[in-house]
């Protein structure tokens, strides 16, 4: 039966930051309900369940570096301020310590030239630029990089930065032949061009942005001054995990969940109100929205979709532990005649002793039908299965049990102009409601991150307890 109530906060969508913010509003004694428009909690952070095996969707771990001043004054996070969150990792750490506990994860590798190397593209291990293993070429381009005035690297902050592309930064402060081996990791995750990327949003896309007094200090093998950047992952494997448990105390907070799809939102005077398909309705002075753009684009009435993104290809399988050839956490593939981008093994990255090991393979099903053309599906995922034996991961490809495979067609933002126009054109429509806040991908490009959602939960929770 259909039925009609009202509430303090009324959370629309299903991300991480509803989550927090609902769990720590139930707790001071606020009313909450939680319409997931059929979605499941935590949305891309659940991760999948598969024959009584849990899967990340990909590489997903946490991001702990504190570095720099910290704060634990949530209501100064700025979701204007590029990576604020990090002056909130402690919080974060905190937060996350409550549900779950961490471990170090083992230095993620790159497969380049036939051989791995500790990762210098997401974990900054630059030992590669010293090694003998470096491209001729590459290593005399960065020594003879001139000073890149004003796209040098440290100003990728800066008002004017916005406009600069990730070509334009990348050749600057990396050089041709580095700039290369980016540009064609991009084509691999996305089939575009770096051209198209917003630079200072460099790593939605996981590329890096070096400065070039860093690269010529590794190439000498001296003291670059920047760290290795660690992970962590969830000691049992499963970063989702931490939002199994996180939904059990918001449930036992008291949060309402209500999981029918939704059928339209109107605004009020203060507030506004929810009715779902059966016809039920909330009525409510603070509203949280935390969908994905599309589908907050049809309840706020923007007639416009958002910018299609690349699509992805995730395989989850199994490999038993005794045909390992090789312990690698996650293994990046810059070589471009590969289908495969990244592989993901989860119970490595933790340090888990379990005898079958989760893995995640990751690809871009155009990339993959452009490096092996004219291939049956069947024959193209055994050709794609047979590149983990050349990366040295198994011995043969019978050693990587498929569970199951899902395309996610468009599902990666791409950080070009047309997604940074139509965020604020959201940001534009939620302005019109009264007593409505947007959460993650929602406020913009860069701020759907797994930390800046903690954080953003606990501002909203920490903004309405007085």
């Amino acid at each position: 039966m259909p039925n009609s109530a009202d509430a303090d906060v009324v959370l629309l969508g299903n991300n991480l930051a509803l989550m927090v913010a609902g769990r720590e509003l139930a707790l001071q004694g606020r009313s909450v309900i939680m319409l997931t428009d059929s979605k499941r909690p935590g949305a891309h952070f659940t991760g999948m369940r598969i024959d009584n095996y849990d899967f990340d969707i990909g590489m997903v771990l946490f991001e702990q570096v504190m570095r720099g001043e910290q704060s634990t004054d949530v209501t100064g996070y700025d979701d204007r301020v590029r990576n604020d969150s990090a002056r909130f990792a402690a919080v974060v750490a905190e937060y996350v310590g409550q549900f779950v506990t961490t471990v170090p994860v083992p230095t993620p590798s790159v497969w380049l030239d036939g051989q791995r190397h500790p990762d210098f593209v997401i974990a900054n291990r630059l030992d590669y630029f010293a090694s003998a293993a470096c491209r001729p070429e590459l290593a005399e381009a960065v020594a003879a990089l001139p000073d890149p005035g004003v796209l040098h690297a440290s100003r990728k902050l800066t008002p004017g930065y916005q406009w600069v592309s990730y070509e334009e930064a990348s050749l600057a402060n990396h050089g041709a032949p580095l700039h290369a081996l980016f540009e064609g990791l991009v084509q691999k995750i996305t089939r575009r061009s770096s051209r198209d990327i917003l630079a200072p949003w460099h790593r939605l896309a996981w590329l890096p942005l070096y400065y070039p007094e860093t690269l010529k200090a590794a190439l000498q093998g001296e003291p670059c001054g920047l760290p290795e950047y660690p992970f962590r992952a969830a000691q049992e494997g499963f970063t989702g995990a931490f939002v199994r448990e996180l939904q059990a105390s918001m449930l036992a907070a008291g949060v309402t969940l209500v999981e029918t799809p939704l059928e339209r939102c109107e605004p009020e005077a203060c507030g506004g109100l929810v009715t779902t398909v059966d016809g039920s309705s909330w009525r409510a002075p603070v509203l949280v929205m935390g969908l994905a753009q599309g589908r907050a684009a049809e309840l706020l009435g923007i007639g416009q979709k958002p910018p299609v993104g690349a699509s992805v290809r995730i395989c989850f399988g199994l490999i038993p532990r005794t045909s390992l050839l090789s312990l690698d956490s996650c293994l990046l593939v810059l070589d471009e005649r590969y289908a495969i981008y990244r592989v993901t093994n989860q119970d490595v990255a933790a340090g888990t002793d379990d005898p079958l090991c989760r893995v995640t393979v990751e690809l871009n099903p155009q990339w993959a039908e452009h490096v092996y053309p004219g291939l049956d599906d069947a024959a193209l995922q055994n050709r794609v299965f047979a590149e983990l034996v050349e990366f040295g991961v198994i011995s043969q490809p019978e050693d990587f049990r498929l569970l199951r495979s899902i395309d996610a067609s468009g599902a990666l933002p791409f950080a070009d102009q047309s997604l940074l126009d139509f965020s604020r054109q959201l940001g534009d429509a939620a302005a019109q409601w009264p007593g409505l806040e947007l959460t993650a991908s929602l406020l913009g490009m860069g701020v759907s991150s797994f930390n800046d959602q903690i954080i953003q939960g606990l501002k909203l929770a920490r903004t309405w307890s007085h």
